[in-house]
């Protein structure tokens, strides 16, 4: 079977996605480059005797920018050669769209050109003949619609047909006039290049000035940015015109000549669904409150409905843990075998994070749907205006959605999406922002002190965490951008709105699948690495000789004060020694664990049926003796739990990872923090998610339960709501991983903006939460009331900076004496 390599390009908002879904079946191979869409799929798609393998590139208007997302698809080309390349235009949007379709046709791979969303095209009554496109262009063209599912077919006959006539295709060639000896002399001299792709294109795009074309050339022709230069220079002599706006010029000129030769608009001045929509959620007075109502119910849906999911799904992750207690070696009272205490800490671990899945599902499908929609550019154009007043830029928008604008982000292709802001004192202040924003890995945390402190509240709490990350980072920007990063240069903020459209159900359920198995993944490696770290550093160096004596005396004062009450009755062989006595009282705890995660009768038959004689104990009926025995187990079950707690505390407070965490008590002790937050905020710098992974831990008992992390967080904490927005406070303010910091450094190229990123917000944090804190414990505000002051004045500073003017210096040059 012969195997083909292709690659779906297009620009973004084309549709691209429910092409991709709609050839679900192929293989779907990922490039190793950040941006590239990743898909989980696995399995080959035959058609033909063929066996393809498709790569989706990220979305790019063109290949003549220096985006991002254009430098990874253009990487992509040249490093992996694809053999067929499927280009997605907007059938609605055509001629926009056919300005990257010269480009692509250029490169020297043969080219299947896909009209998506032709069912939009036709309603808005644009006729496009494709046989006349295909005999222009010389190229394969298919009418398609991912959203309505046509044109899978034809698209891979179009690949299979294509492939396999290769030698047969010209060489495509746009004469560009003027420029064409330009173009010979540079193809000439790479001639010796080993790219399989097109001279002639190679040349094109290292006359433009393209990084990326002109990096992979000098590996091969050491003088050849010397060569282009000279060439560059010869032509702006010459014609006095620049190359890059030139060559434009022809391609939109070809555009043009496509869209009046092929494409017919019976009714051009109609006004369509989206200009109708437009008109309300562009409205220069409703277009903010839309945005705020939008994200509002999203945090409502997902969080308030998606927490009460939960309910559903904890009992499951509930008797995991039980089950995994049930097969571990039992405690010989108060003795656990380490290997118990390992496994019941990783579960824990694990269960306060995955219990949080199904509001990830809601969040990340509601997203998609914005996505898909046609709401997500047009935020950053409403954010656009907002942005400018700060220092931003419109470019900022996808930097900061990515790293959790809208929740739920990662912070490390936030800040690595700020490569392509042309605007270079905006990117560096959306570099410097972008930890700001709640990641992914914050949101477990949040849920979990929202789940212990604020369950009534959780909807505004969310809301209120949400958007003032977003005036921090406002805040913020407006500080950098007129103190520091203000000699910066400027460029404006360009984009097209793409039409409304209706999302696919199975588009969703794919994106929304993928995003939380990322999740489910990262849980399972960085965090649970991350936990196997934290727990060593727990248990050393242990309790002290003299704790030691102190629990041992405590357990045998337990356990006489257990055998004084039991030793009258007919059943005190049963439990006349320390090792009888541990197993009716791990058989007692056991069975009440399990009666709480599911109280039907199936429970008592199944301990009746294990231990007839230590169950008569635990439902002891009408036998007087066995009633004794239940009431002393029930005492000696919570002399245990006592002593357990006071064990776990003191070997937590004297361990490496607790005096770490005291050490740094003085500081944040006046922001209500005691050691056990210390010690979860150090362990998340590896991995946000461990905070909750160790707050889960640190307030559980190890024993068989149905309690959820936050309920034992509330009872066992000691903790106010007043404690709980403080702490929230400090991780809103706060950067993310250590992972997010390196990308901070390549971003900006300096290890100075890094620790600045570290350090500023840190101190910024401990600061506020300490100030909240504080003045809330004067005024005896409860935990929402702080919440609520520290939003609006927050709000409140971010209006005045807006009407704060920017001056800064727009300009370089001059004379140097």
């Amino acid at each position: 079977m012969r195997k083909i390599k292709a690659v779906l390009a297009g620009q973004p908002n084309c549709g691209k996605s429910t092409i991709f879904n709609l050839l679900s079946g192929i293989e779907q191979h990922i490039a190793n480059y950040p941006g590239v869409t990743v898909d989980k799929k696995t399995g080959f798609f035959k058609f033909d005797d063929y066996k393809i393998e498709m790569v989706d590139l990220p979305g790019t208007y063109s290949f003549s920018s220096y985006s991002l997302e254009e430098r990874v698809a253009k990487e992509y080309i040249l490093n992996e050669k694809p053999d067929v390349i499927i280009n997605v235009v907007d059938a609605s949007n055509l001629k926009r769209n056919l300005y990257l379709t010269f480009q692509l046709l250029e490169i020297g791979i043969p080219v299947v050109l896909v009209l998506n969303m032709m069912d939009v095209a036709k309603r808005r009554d644009i006729n496009i003949d494709s046989k006349k496109i295909s005999s222009i262009l010389g190229c394969p063209v298919i009418e398609a619609s991912g959203a309505k599912g046509l044109g899978k077919e034809e698209i891979m006959k179009a690949i299979t047909t294509l492939y396999e006539n290769e030698n047969s295709i010209e060489e495509f060639q746009i004469n560009y006039e003027e420029l064409e000896s330009y173009i010979s002399y540079v193809e000439n001299k790479i001639k010796t290049s080993t790219s399989n792709l097109s001279k002639r294109w190679l040349a094109i795009k290292a006359l433009e000035g393209d990084e990326t074309i002109i990096d992979f050339l000098s590996k091969e022709i050491s003088d050849i940015k010397e060569i282009l230069q000279k060439q560059n220079e010869l032509f702006q002599t010459t014609y006095n015109k620049n190359i890059i706006t030139f060559l434009a010029t022809f391609r939109y000129d070809s555009a043009e000549l496509i869209q009046e030769k092929a494409v017919v608009h019976k009714n051009p001045n109609k006004k369509t669904l989206t200009d109708k929509a437009d008109k309300i959620i562009l409205n220069r007075f409703l277009a903010l409150p839309i945005l705020f109502a939008i994200m509002f119910l999203v945090y409502q849906i997902s969080i308030v409905y998606g927490y009460k999911l939960t309910d559903y799904t904890w009992p499951i992750l509930a008797s995991f843990k039980n089950f995994v207690i049930d097969v571990m070696p039992k405690a010989n009272f108060t003795d656990v075998p380490m290997i118990t205490d390992f496994t019941i800490w990783m579960v824990n671990s694990a269960n306060a994070l995955l219990n949080y899945i199904p509001i990830f599902f809601i969040l990340f499908a509601l997203i998609a749907i914005m996505e898909d929609v046609g709401y997500m550019p047009r935020m950053a154009f409403i954010l656009d205006r907002v942005f400018r007043k700060f220092g931003l830029h419109g470019q900022s928008t996808l930097p900061l959605v990515l790293g959790g604008a809208m929740v739920g982000g990662c912070a490390v292709p936030g800040v690595m999406a700020t490569k392509g802001i042309a605007d270079d004192r905006a990117r560096m202040a959306t570099v410097l922002t972008v930890p700001y924003m709640n990641c992914l890995a914050k949101v477990p945390f949040y849920t979990l002190l929202l789940g212990a402190f604020f369950k009534p509240d959780m909807a505004i709490m969310m809301f209120f965490i949400s958007t003032v990350t977003v005036f921090c980072a406002l805040i913020v920007a407006k500080i950098l951008t007129s103190t520091i990063l203000k000699n910066r240069e400027t460029a404006p903020f360009l984009m097209e709105l793409p039409p409304y459209h209706l999302p696919t159900f199975k588009g969703l359920i794919i994106r929304a699948s993928q995003r939380v198995w990322v999740y489910i993944k990262k849980v399972v490696t960085i965090v649970l690495a991350v936990a196997i770290v934290l727990f060593a550093m727990l248990q050393f160096p242990g309790l002290s000789d003299e704790s030691k004596i102190k629990y041992d005396f405590l357990a045998q004062k337990a356990l006489v004060e257990f055998d004084e009450k039991v030793k009258n009755t007919t059943y005190y062989k049963y439990l006349n020694d320390k090792e009888k006595i541990s197993l009716a009282l791990n058989f007692y705890d056991d069975y009440r664990a399990a009666k709480m995660v599911n109280s039907s009768s199936s429970v008592d038959e199944k301990y009746e049926k294990e231990n007839q004689t230590l169950y008569k104990f635990i439902k002891p009926l009408s036998d007087n003796d066995a009633k004794k025995i239940n009431i002393a187990l029930r005492k000696l079950s919570t002399d245990r739990k006592n002593i357990f707690r006071e064990m776990k505390n003191e070997k937590i407070e004297n361990s490496l990872l607790g005096m770490m965490g005291k050490s740094i008590e003085p500081i944040t002790k006046y922001a209500g923090f005691d050691w056990k937050i210390n010690v979860a905020f150090l362990s998340s710098f590896a991995a946000r998610e461990s905070a909750v992974a160790t707050l889960g831990s640190l307030y559980e008992n190890n024993k068989a339960d149905n309690l959820r992390a936050e309920e034992a967080m509330a009872q066992n904490s000691g903790y106010t709501p007043l404690h709980a927005t403080a702490i929230i406070i400090f991780m809103l303010l706060t950067p993310p991983c250590i992972a997010t910091m390196i990308v901070v450094k390549m971003q900006t190229n300096s290890f100075k903006w890094m620790l600045f990123a570290i350090f500023f917000p840190v101190s910024l944090g401990v600061f506020i939460a300490s100030f909240v804190f504080t003045v809330g414990n004067i005024y005896s505000w409860s935990g929402l009331e702080a919440m609520s002051y520290f939003y609006f004045t927050v709000l409140a500073i971010t209006l005045i900076l807006a009407f704060y003017p920017n001056k800064s210096i727009n300009w370089k040059g001059g004379a140097k004496f």
